[in-house]
């Protein structure tokens, strides 16, 4: 069973643990270390981190069995009746476990009580798990982006989108 609370700015610290054992692994394959560390720099810093929650991103953490944080996601509201997932992750060693699973559903409950009619999200073209994931879960392809994110990187992304009822 996953535990799953809202994070505060003092979890800041648990979402970059959280993260740098997660993103290594998870963008390897795809991505080069300059940009995975240059991304990281600018998406998990504290400042980032902190100025997203002040943003009104709501962030979530989930623990295993055992109690121990696994995995994290935020999203916030981008326009009237419209919700983004920012973020998803789950250490590797627990994937398949449903913690994703558990996460996500989450979300998609507290922004229902919002009055979300759609959850659009971002996902690397060639991170295929990921992709497969958002599939079984209902998120179709909207389109093909290329975000210039700056210093000459970019995120190449499938952006996808979930009805919701």
């Amino acid at each position: 069973m996953t535990l799953i609370y809202p994070a505060t700015i003092s979890d800041i610290p648990l979402i970059r643990e959280l993260t740098y054992k997660i993103w290594p692994q998870t963008y390897a394959p795809i991505l080069t270390k300059e940009q995975i560390s240059y991304m990281l720099d600018i998406m998990y810093s504290p400042t980032a981190l902190e100025q997203q929650m002040n943003d009104k991103h709501y962030f979530i953490i989930g623990s295993d069995e055992n109690e121990t944080p696994v995995g994290f996601a935020s999203y916030s509201e981008i326009e009237k009746e419209i919700f983004k997932l920012h973020k998803l992750y789950v250490l590797p060693e627990k994937q398949g476990s449903g913690i994703g699973r558990d996460l996500l559903e989450y979300a998609i409950n507290d922004i229902k009580f919002m009055a979300a009619k759609v959850l659009d999200l971002n996902v690397n073209r060639y991170n295929l798990k990921a992709k497969s994931f958002y599939e079984r879960k209902g998120f179709v392809i909207i389109r093909e982006e290329d975000i210039d994110i700056g210093s000459g990187y970019f995120m190449n992304d499938y952006a996808m989108r979930l009805y919701l009822d």
